[in-house]
């Protein structure tokens, strides 16, 4: 069995490495349930429903003049603008994670910065693939 670690994490838009982002998640690929119950059935019965392509969240350190990067992602979210394919999640050095072909990813949070006395500024951001699920290269 192969493992990762987290030590090459990466985000990349339009390939420009994000300044200072090193952390995201993949929510997952879900699907719905149908349940159908009514007074003349002794079981419930379930089928499977429309999928949900899942959320994603990255964050790391703040870069407020990270124009190919970070400034890009808000426009994106600020603008109701479509990233298409354009953002990569690295697990190692050449392979990552991205939407499916025909997919994109809405960004649908952004701004979201942490500051702490003493401490380096936190940004994160949110967004929802759109069709389908990601996937592995």
């Amino acid at each position: 069995m192969a493992t990762v670690s987290g030590r090459i994490v990466k985000v990349e838009y339009n390939g420009n490495t994000v300044a200072g982002l090193g952390t995201w998640t993949l929510g997952g690929f879900t699907r719905e349930v149908i349940e159908e119950d009514s007074w003349d059935i002794d079981i419930k019965k379930r089928s499977f429903s429309v999928g949900d392509g899942g959320t994603i969240t990255f964050s790391g350190l703040h870069d407020p003049v990270d124009a190919t990067g970070q400034i890009k992602i808000d426009e994106c979210c600020l603008n109701s603008s479509l990233t298409g394919v354009t953002l990569h999640f690295y697990v190692n050095l050449t392979n990552y994670w991205r939407p499916d072909t025909g997919a994109d990813i809405l960004i649908t949070k952004c701004q979201s910065i942490t500051m702490e006395k003493s401490a380096m500024g936190i940004v994160d951001f949110e967004g929802v693939c759109t069709t389908g699920a990601m996937i592995y290269l």
